[in-house]
């Protein structure tokens, strides 16, 4: 197993909830971050209507490696401070992980410290170059959705 992580932080000109409104409406990344999320489908949501598991497609595209990831992952949600999606395990000996958590704090009023952080734990050949790719990841989702919230 090989582990991956890191942290990418970035301020919004917006109100911490209109950055928890666009980092939790999970099945919207595709349409603000399509170069890191190709698909976003509910599979399970709460009785409130809210989405608690998604099946997503990531894309990896980090130097000569590109490749798209599907997996199943759980939704989280404490507004408006903290979003996380987590993967689920495929089966019960399934060691592998992925967490993708935005954690929000307001600054002032339209003033937000937006904070994406990646972790994972993956089953990959040791001889595979993965540096950078854990930043590279993080600042991909930061800057989109930094770019996304200036758009409206």
């Amino acid at each position: 197993m090989r582990d991956l992580g890191a942290t990418a932080t970035g301020e919004a000109g917006n109100a911490i909830e209109r950055c928890f409104e666009l980092v939790a409406d999970v099945e919207q990344y595709p349409h603000w971050y399509p170069a890191g999320v190709k698909r976003a489908e509910p599979l399970e949501r709460a009785t409130d209507g809210q989405l608690t598991k998604v099946i997503a497609t990531l894309v990896l595209a980090h130097g000569r490696i590109q490749r798209d990831f599907t997996l199943h992952m759980e939704v989280t949600r404490e507004p408006p401070r903290l979003v996380e999606l987590r993967r689920l395990p495929k089966h019960p000996g399934d060691q592998e992980q992925v967490v993708i958590s935005w954690r929000l704090s307001s600054q002032g009023p339209q003033r937000t410290r937006v904070e994406v952080e990646l972790a994972a734990k993956l089953d990959l050949p040791r001889f595979l170059p993965l540096g950078g790719v854990a930043d590279s990841i993080a600042n991909g989702f930061l800057s989109a959705a930094l770019d996304a919230l200036r758009a409206g």
